[in-house]
């Protein structure tokens, strides 16, 4: 991997510092997109210190604001010629409604548009690879319970029924469809594969979930797995010369091919939430090539 440049949102907690962790041992060129850069910059610091890998630099992303995407890619793209691997892998969960800057509900917005936005805005640097690139989108399992109502996105129609976890699910749900038509569109010039990490025991229903979830899963969590196993999926789809031609496609926790739910692989459906988030995110797409 030490021909590799890396990119990993949200890679200072959880399975993204885990899985930056394990591809810096590999020699990786490692690009830590968080919305903390001081932890961010504490994190490159440690993993280079417990791996000896010295080529970590951090770049600031807010996933919940289309103007930070925008320029943590300007950023990327004047420093970086190329991108062999991009790792979507930050998430948000809350209880609660919360309307980004851009007018979309957060889940929605971090989970999905903002990864999306970063996904289009760094295809110059992926084209580069030729055809050797790859996109990695971190779901999970939940999607199964997942539906799309395009009437929530931006928050309004929710009000006091808004159910943090239908919402986090519908997200979830998103970067299945979204791998999917990506493959559809790019197939031909990169690989692009989602995955479900396990019930993995991170912090993302501490940071912003209410009392009562947070208390619960703080009571769950010392039972679920570890981050560095929560990673193995990411890294094998990052790494390995077995999925090097495979695209389009959902592993599980072992690394297993399995079917998405039956909702996910509605390619009308695919269609009309790319078609969506294009519009979403078009004033920050302007300039890119298509």
């Amino acid at each position: 991997m030490e021909d590799k440049t890396i990119l990993i949102t949200g890679a200072n907690d959880g399975i993204g510092r885990a899985t930056a962790e394990r591809l810096a041992a590999r020699g990786a060129h490692l690009v830590l997109a968080c919305r903390d850069e001081v932890k961010a910059q504490q994190t490159a610091q440690a993993i280079t210190s417990k791996t000896g890998n010295h080529r970590i630099d951090t770049l600031p992303l807010d996933l919940s604001s289309f103007r930070s995407v925008r320029a943590a890619a300007d950023e990327f793209l004047a420093e970086h010629p190329k991108l062999d691997v991009l790792i979507n892998n930050a998430g948000v969960y809350t209880d609660t409604l919360e309307i980004t800057e851009d007018g979309y509900e957060l889940q929605f917005a971090v989970n999905h548009l903002g990864h999306f936005l970063l996904t289009m805005l760094l295809l110059p640097a992926l084209r580069c690879c030729r055809n050797c690139s790859r996109v990695i989108n971190v779901s999970s399992a939940l999607h199964f319970k997942g539906g799309l109502d395009f009437s929530s996105f931006d928050g309004k129609a929710a009000g006091k029924s808004y159910s943090g976890t239908k919402a986090y699910a519908q997200s979830k749900l998103s970067n299945v469809l979204f791998t999917m038509e990506l493959d559809r569109r790019f197939g031909q010039e990169l690989t692009t594969n989602c995955l479900h990490p396990g019930l993995v025991g991170t912090r993302l229903a501490n940071k912003k979930a209410g009392a009562l979830t947070s208390t619960v899963w703080s009571m769950y969590k010392p039972f679920a797995i570890k981050p560095n196993k929560g990673a193995d999926t990411s890294v094998y789809l990052a790494a390995s010369p077995e999925v090097k031609d495979v695209s389009g496609r959902y592993f599980d926790e072992n690394q297993c091919l399995q079917k998405p739910s039956s909702i996910a692989r509605n390619e009308q459906l695919a269609r009309r939430l790319w078609e969506y988030s294009e519009q979403a995110v078009a004033d920050f797409l302007k300039g890119e090539e298509e």
